[in-house]
């Protein structure tokens, strides 16, 4: 009989949980990084936090901590991380499951004083609206400073090197810019004014 909860009955009601995985089970699933890992493959230890940006066709993201010393990365195509690294006096396990897939043959990463830094390139070209699959922990958040939308995004990838200044002279009408070609004008007429050739010799002037 399934009584409420989710617990089953037994003799006394007092039925262990159904489908309980043992930590050193979970911790052995995560270290093979499967093709998936099952629900929990993310767990982010108590003072590391993550913050991350995406376009259409990669993301990045940084995990911030202390002095990390002699991290050691593994990752596969599925999206599943894993990174072991000292942190001051702590071992610090991170264990990420990516929303989606990646090309991990063109990860890069690389760690500084502040954290380990990741370039992951998507092997479908897409949004994914989150970083990791199931529920976001909360010490995962979006990285602003390098946020940018759909639109944004699809503006850069028009104008590369910025705006098209002849695009932007047409949409603002023919004066725009007129002070440049007034500048021109004026300095094209003094040079027809100057009657001087550039062979001429300079004329000795006496002072006494």
């Amino acid at each position: 009989a399934e009584l409420s909860g989710g617990r089953e009955a037994g003799a006394g009601g007092d039925a262990p949980p159904r489908a309980a995985m043992s930590e050193s089970s979970m911790t052995a699933l995560v270290e093979a990084l499967p093709a998936t890992l099952s629900v929990g493959g993310t767990s982010i230890p108590n003072g590391v936090r993550i913050t991350w940006s995406e376009r259409a066709d990669r993301l990045s993201f940084h995990a911030e901590m202390v002095e990390p010393e002699d991290p050691s990365v593994s990752l596969n195509d599925a999206g599943a991380i894993s990174i072991d690294v000292l942190s001051g006096e702590r071992n610090l396990q991170i264990r990420l499951q990516l929303f989606s897939e990646i090309d991990s043959a063109k990860t890069r990463w690389y760690a500084t004083g502040r954290g380990i830094s990741f370039e992951l390139t998507k092997l479908r070209v897409g949004r994914w609206g989150a970083l990791v699959a199931g529920v976001t922990p909360a010490t995962i958040k979006v990285d602003w400073s390098q946020y940018m939308d759909e639109d944004e995004e699809r503006e850069a990838k028009l104008y590369p090197n910025g705006y098209d200044i002849y695009k932007m002279r047409g949409a603002m009408g023919k004066d725009w810019g007129s002070n440049i070609s007034q500048e021109l004008a004026a300095q094209r007429q003094l040079q027809a004014i100057n009657t001087s050739q550039p062979d001429d010799e300079d004329e000795e002037i006496a002072c006494f």
